[in-house]
């Protein structure tokens, strides 16, 4: 999802300028497979406010940067989820992995 670019300049890939919960919803009826979102608070925000998520894989790093966008925006709608994989680093970092409880 690109608000920039015109053309995608990887094989098997579209550019799509539009809400990604539309985009998602359109994928989940007329495809299939597994539709991933990578570092995209952008556009993962609006999936989860959608509840079109069913799984996230999130990463936590013993470091403080500053600012920056936050993914659990207040107003979410409840949910739950299953923390069915995790992770520590040589660094202290985690990597988890939650399922959608539906």
């Amino acid at each position: 999802m690109s608000t920039t670019l015109t053309e995608a300049p990887w094989e098997r890939t579209r550019v799509v300028n539009a809400p990604a919960a539309n985009v998602v919803t359109d994928l989940k009826t007329t495809g299939e497979g597994d539709i991933l979102v990578n570092s995209s608070a952008g556009v993962i925000k609006p999936l989860l406010s959608a509840d079109l998520l069913d799984r996230l894989y999130l990463m936590i790093f013993p470091e403080i940067a500053g600012g920056g966008q936050r993914l659990f925006d207040d107003g979410l709608p409840a949910s739950k989820w299953t923390l069915t994989h995790q992770e520590t680093g040589k660094l202290g970092e985690l990597a988890m992995v939650y399922d959608r409880v539906r």
